[in-house]
């Protein structure tokens, strides 16, 4: 309570604590809401969660646990701060629905994917961290089924993030020595 009347009286860009170009997994974000509004980040401890996507005094914000952040790997720190950032870009903050974290999950990827952010491999390497993920009433898939959609929705190259298209892939190339 003491934070959001403190935000309050902060004018814009004035914000005590919020970060607009945070950086994440070695590399300083950006993250505009579907406003074109410039997304504050802030650093909490003992969130519950990795993170979470607020509007807190009209201010677009997202929270991030400093604790469980620092203990993933780098490009999955990036996946879960674009994750929140899509809850921002996609207006979830302000409507949400059952659809919005599998939206939410999807949008990252394929932003990770278009952006360089991510490979295949980093997104496959991230299963044993989503491995014991019960999912959640919001919305989350558990872990396993979560750790497959993503490879799913980075396989798809359509704009779908509800359910994307599952495509055959291409058989990887391997260097051959001579023939």
């Amino acid at each position: 309570m003491t934070f959001t009347l403190a935000l309050l009286c902060a004018g814009p860009g004035q914000a005590e604590g919020l970060e607009a170009e945070p950086v994440i997994g070695g590399l300083p974000m950006r993250c505009e809401d579907f406003r074109g509004l410039t997304v504050r980040t802030m650093r909490l401890e003992q969130l519950g969660d990795v993170g979470s996507a607020r509007i807190m005094g009209r201010i677009p914000v997202i929270l991030l646990d400093s604790d469980r952040l620092a203990k993933l790997p780098p490009k999955l720190q990036l996946f879960f701060f674009s994750h929140e950032c899509a809850h921002h870009a996609l207006g979830h903050s302000f409507a949400a629905t059952t659809s919005s974290e599998k939206e939410a999950d999807c949008w990252s990827i394929k932003n990770g994917r278009e952006r360089g952010l991510f490979t295949r491999d980093d997104v496959s390497d991230w299963a044993p961290f989503f491995a014991h993920s019960k999912g959640s009433a919001a919305g989350h898939l558990p872990g396993p089924e979560r750790a497959q959609r993503l490879l799913v929705c980075y396989d798809d190259l359509t704009d779908e993030l509800i359910e994307p298209q599952i495509t055959e892939r291409p058989p990887l190339l391997s260097a051959s020595t001579g023939g």
